[in-house]
């Protein structure tokens, strides 16, 4: 009988290591869907003209407390909220993610990984 237990014991604990980059994935997942839904509330606050100016605006339109602070909960930092330099009839948000790197939306329907966004578009982080 105790034999059965360790053996359970050795194989429950082989399945929880396993289930380690799982996790990664799903928390990695959880930031880029919050970054999709940030977009999404931007895009319903534009006004013809320009986009909320700053993650508070963001805020505001979703009523308090938001997938802003999901995002950040989640990746350990604010996400970064960027609007075009010239006028403000462009965005971008980005965030780290919690496997490493980051992850970018923007305006213009631009989506990638290894990006930041800055002056209202996802730029390569490494430039």
């Amino acid at each position: 009988m105790l034999v059965v237990v360790g053996m359970i014991g050795v194989l429950a604990a082989a399945v929880l290591t396993a289930l380690g980059p799982s996790r990664q994935k799903a928390r990695d997942a959880r930031v880029i869907s919050g970054l999709n839904q940030i977009a999404a509330i931007a895009e319903t606050g534009f006004n013809g003209n320009s986009y909320p100016a700053d993650l508070a605006a963001i805020k505001a339109l979703s009523g308090g407390a938001t997938v802003v602070d999901d995002v950040k909960a989640i990746a350990g930092s604010d996400p970064t909220y960027s609007i075009g330099a010239a006028n403000s009839a462009t965005f971008a948000v980005s965030s780290v993610l919690p496997s490493g790197g980051s992850y970018c939306v923007d305006s213009s329907g631009k989506r990638s990984a290894g990006s930041v966004s800055a002056k209202g578009a996802c730029l390569e982080a490494n430039k």
